[in-house]
């Protein structure tokens, strides 16, 4: 919806993930068991468009399951599967806003392997569908609002 229509654009509600340099320094020293944690990032920043079980980062993380979930929220702030469903609807914003591919594609490629359970994901996290955010930039320039 553009200014011609009559109607204000509604735009996206940024999304925020924190960072290892925030977590590093909220905490002066990581004990052991949390330092472990810190590599989760990396972990979902090269396999998020992948399916991948619990334990698998837990083990990159050189940590139990439980001790992982546990840690990551007690250091980042948030469950783990909140961090990965956050990274991936940044992806798919990223995606999205170069239009190049579409809609359900967008969403196999960040990880999303059911295209309504991405659109609800999608509108909790943006405050839009997809396919309304991939409109709203197809008819805005493209500027940044999502932070990670």
């Amino acid at each position: 919806m553009n200014a011609d229509s009559g109607q204000e654009s509604r735009l996206p509600t940024t999304i925020r993930l924190p960072t290892v340099d925030e977590v590093t320094a909220r905490f002066d020293n990581l004990s052991a068991l949390h330092a472990g944690v810190i590599r989760a990032p990396d972990y979902v920043r090269e396999n998020f468009h992948e399916k991948f079980p619990a334990r698998d980062i837990a083990e990159h993380c050189g940590l139990s399951r439980f001790q992982f979930s546990r840690s990551f929220h007690h250091i980042f702030g948030i469950t783990f599967r909140e961090y990965l469903l956050r990274y991936r609807v940044i992806a798919a914003c990223e995606r999205l806003q170069r239009a190049d591919m579409p809609v359900t594609q967008i969403a196999y490629a960040v990880g999303f392997h059911d295209g309504s359970y991405f659109a609800r994901m999608f509108r909790r996290y943006t405050g839009m569908l997809p396919s309304q955010y991939a409109r709203l930039y197809a008819t805005t320039p493209a500027t940044s609002t999502i932070e990670s």
